[in-house]
């Protein structure tokens, strides 16, 4: 006989569960304020910390394959948030930088977080908050340490959002995005 065990009670689940919330509900804000996706986002929050970086380095901090990377920054180019160079040392190599436009809109994406970290936490207070924290950063140093997991790094951004998730906006979703940064 297999013992059932109940998953929807356990600790990993509710983590699960906790991240794919914030991130639907990140994504929606994002697309309604500003007409970006997270994973858009994702790639213009890396750059922000490593402006002029490679293609294939936001690949690697995002924990994407470099071909996933590719359309989100189409798009991006095609907003006109962000610009590819050419490497002057290695011409096959991309660099990607912020633009002017990306940078202004940057504050508002901000706000976007913040609204949803407000949101999701509303009735715990900070002490509280700083106990989950802590309690989590010791999970995660659980499992890396008892799994061999040495190869994770807690410094790259990550999320579970494919790019299948990145629907490709239509031209209404431009024109929010240029009406945002005008």
């Amino acid at each position: 006989m297999i013992k059932q065990y109940n998953f929807d009670n356990s600790i990993a689940y509710k983590v699960y569960r906790t991240s794919r919330a914030f991130q639907k509900a990140f994504d929606q804000e994002l697309r309604d304020q500003l007409g970006l996706t997270l994973s858009q986002w994702r790639v213009l929050n890396v750059l922000v910390s490593f402006n002029g970086i490679t293609q294939k380095e936001i690949a690697d901090r995002l924990e994407l394959e470099a071909p996933s990377l590719i359309p989100i920054l189409d798009k991006l180019q095609n907003l006109e948030l962000v610009e590819r160079r050419s490497d002057p040392k290695d011409r096959r190599i991309n660099r990607i930088y912020l633009t002017k436009r990306a940078e202004k809109l940057y504050e508002t994406m901000y706000e976007c977080g913040l609204s949803i970290i407000k949101s999701a936490t509303k009735g715990i207070n900070q002490d509280q908050l700083n106990s989950v924290s802590k309690y989590l950063d010791i999970i995660i140093n659980n499992l890396i340490n008892n799994h061999n997991l040495e190869n994770f790094n807690q410094d790259q951004i990550t999320t579970s959002t494919s790019t299948s998730t990145m629907a490709v906006h239509n031209k209404s979703s431009n024109a929010l995005i240029k009406t945002k940064m005008n």
